[in-house]
Formats: structure tokens, sequence, C-alpha cells
């Protein structure tokens, strides 16, 4: 059965999480290079930071951005303990692929602000209708500021509405994108696809052959986004701990059909869940999962 044949009971993914001990700052800077819209600004309850399994985060303050529409997809939290980290050294969260209109026009205008281009867009090597400029932003988290021309079969993609849209696909670090993947084609109920690609990014900052590949997975979830599996080699275990979430990418949101089986779920009255069932899960790498109940 093709996956436009069959229900997918996880996605979209919706909100990336970051933390910073200058978060009111991070706000400004995406507000003010990256066209976001600050859609609420709230205190972090303590069941919320309980469920984060970060209790000593409670009572601080987080924002909730999203694009011109009012699409939230991005969450930073005031965190003083949050210190940015060396992109690609652990795993975990590495990157995410954010929806634009214009990657060339959106690079030019970066370049004399905290969002440092890595390298001039281009199109990718799986598809001309693909095009993106990599970009490292203030915690150390990597943007793919991506266009979507056209269709990409197999693919279910997304075009942008606006010059910065939304996340369509967060891109996981992974020891093994076997292992991996698992977790999460249980949680979407179908299969998703292996392959190996060159990821030039990658390949610069660590110091690779531009032209070396690595293995790759990637998952259909609904709503036209996906999540991408990176298998890299010499990767930091992600920490945890009571009081932080950390550097980089802390934490990425999806919704889901039903949360899993045994997970402990919570109610929250306040944005993005207004009331809906979550609960915080771990991947195969440590990296902190959120899904929230459609």
């Amino acid at each position: 059965m093709s996956i436009t044949e069959t229900k997918i009971a996880l996605g979209p993914c919706t909100i990336a999480t970051l933390a910073s001990p200058n978060a009111a700052v991070l706000v400004d800077q995406y507000c003010s290079h990256l066209q976001c819209q600050v859609l609420a600004s709230e205190t972090l309850t303590a069941a919320a930071a309980g469920q984060w399994g970060c209790p000593g985060l409670a009572g601080t303050r987080y924002w909730l951005l999203g694009n011109i529409h009012g699409r939230p997809w991005l969450r930073i939290v005031e965190d003083a303990q949050a210190q940015p980290i060396a992109p690609l050294s652990r795993a975990g969260w590495m990157s995410l692929e954010v929806l634009v209109e214009d990657p060339d026009a959106l690079a030019d205008t970066l370049a004399s602000s905290p969002f440092e281009v890595l390298r001039p867009a281009a199109d990718l090597e799986l598809s001309d209708k693909i095009r993106a400029v990599q970009v490292q932003g203030p915690c150390g988290e990597l943007l793919y500021l991506t266009r979507i021309a056209d269709e990409v079969p197999p693919f279910q993609l997304p075009q942008a509405q606006c010059a910065v849209d939304h996340l369509f696909i967060p891109v996981l670090a992974s020891r093994d994108r076997s292992a991996a993947l698992t977790l999460y084609e249980e949680l979407a109920q179908h299969q998703g696809l292996s392959f190996d690609t060159k990821v030039t990014v990658v390949n610069q900052l660590r110091g690779l052959p531009l032209e070396q590949q690595h293995p790759l997975a990637t998952l259909q979830l609904a709503d036209n986004t996906l999540i991408e599996i990176d298998q890299l080699g010499d990767l930091a275990e992600a920490p945890r701990q009571d009081n932080s979430l950390g550097g980089g990418i802390a934490m990425v949101s999806f919704e889901i059909d039903r949360l899993p089986a045994g997970a402990k779920a919570h109610c929250h009255g306040e944005a993005p869940y207004q009331g809906r069932r979550s609960c915080t899960i771990y991947g195969h790498d440590g990296e902190r999962i959120e899904l929230i109940e459609r």
C-alpha cells in the first residue's frame, strides 16, 4: 500500500524547542532575521517542566514563535544552564529544515546577522526541485532554509506560503539509522526509506571530502512533513539534566493520533497544547520527543 493510500498516524512535526540563558535576545534574533512573530509568551508550569524531564525549569519564561499566518514552529525557553553546542558534535536533533520562498535572497539578508551562512544556496543532489541554504544559529542549531519548487515523488512536501513559513523536516544525527528509524516507524505505523547520499554541509563541518556519501533514512509524516535520520560517526551522547534542556535543538514536537501505550499522559491548558493530551519520550539517540494528540 502506498503512503497516499494509508493514514499516517504521526505528524505533522510542529514545533522545535531551543533553550538559552538569553532567551529574549534569541527571540528578537529570530523575529528580526527570520521573520518570526511572537504568538504567545508564558511561564513554564511545573507540570510541563516535569513532563520534559527538567523540573528545575519550572517558573521560567518561554516564547512561542510562528510565521506571519500564525502557524507556530519554534519555542524558545529561558534556561540559565543552556550553552551553545558545536554542530554535529552529539547524537540527537541535528538540524531543522524550514520552508522558505527564496533561500538565495534570504541568505543575502543574513550576511551581517547572528545566523552564519555555512554554504551558498544550492540545489540538492536528491532533486533540483529542492534548493536550500544551510545556516548556523546562535545556539549551535543548524537550519536548512529550503524551497520546494514542485512535487518530488515519492515524498510529499509542502510549498511555502510566506517568506519564512514553518518547520517541515527535523533532522536527527544518529549512530545507527535503522535502530533510530524503528521507533518513528512504530509511531507512524508505516515504513521509511533508507539510502545513501552526500550531505555537503556535514562534510564541510567535519572536514570530509565534499562528495562523501552518508547513510540516511526518511519517514513520511502527516501534513506533508517528514523526519530525516543521518547516520554519523563519533557522536557524543545526548545529555540529560534536571535543570536544563541543554544547548542546540532541545526537543521536537509532533502531533499523533494517540499517545503510545504506557506513556505518561499530561494535559496542559497553555499554548501549544490547549488541553490536548501530551507526553515526552526519548528516541534511540537520546533525543527528546514530545507527542501531542490531535
